[in-house]
């Protein structure tokens, strides 16, 4: 017997003992044909010996986080207890520049460095009935309503307010998202 034939028939007898063709218990290289308006992607694997696969779902691990994928995207997909009705992908291995990550399904930009900021409006207003007081108020961003922070005892010649808005610009951060 030759170590071919003795390998085929190995192999032909651990094929028979499980319980799922052995290919689906492997990750297999894909190429991103299309993603769906639910998220989930149209693959065409590299092995021959495997379909295209439609409507597979992203499995990244992190809870609120998902991905937009460009055409042409390279990913890995597995198949969930070797079931070949249970595809996923995951552990991308493509340029950066095509994939978005889309954080808690949110609508908000996330700030970087250089970004300006809107802390508010801090609000000085003098009176003088019946004693010559300065209270000193925050409004938030978008708010009208002020918050009163505390009161100064001051000498003022006559009522007034002054508004002076609370800008900044991020100057530091991380490189990466902490959670």
């Amino acid at each position: 017997m030759t170590a071919t034939r003795e390998k085929e028939i190995l192999r032909r007898i651990v094929a028979q003992a499980l319980p799922v063709p052995l290919q689906y218990l492997a990750a297999h290289d894909a190429t991103v044909v299309a993603q769906g308006t639910d998220g989930t992607l149209d693959l065409r694997l590299d092995a021959a010996d495997m379909p295209g696969l439609s409507g597979v779902p992203i499995w990244l691990g992190l809870p609120g986080v998902r991905v937009e994928v460009a055409k042409g995207a390279r990913v890995k997909v597995g198949f969930s207890e070797g079931d070949p009705a249970k595809p996923f992908a995951g552990l991308w291995e493509t340029d950066a520049a095509m994939i978005r990550i889309v954080l808690g399904g949110g609508t908000k930009a996330v700030a970087r460095v250089d970004d300006s900021t809107d802390s508010g409006t801090l609000v000085l207003r003098t009176v003088t009935e019946p004693a010559s007081l300065c209270t000193v108020e925050w409004k938030p961003p978008g708010s009208t309503v002020a918050i009163v922070l505390g009161t100064l005892g001051v000498q003022v010649s006559g009522p007034s307010v002054v508004e002076i808005p609370i800008r900044g610009i991020i100057t530091s951060g991380l490189a990466s998202l902490l959670g």
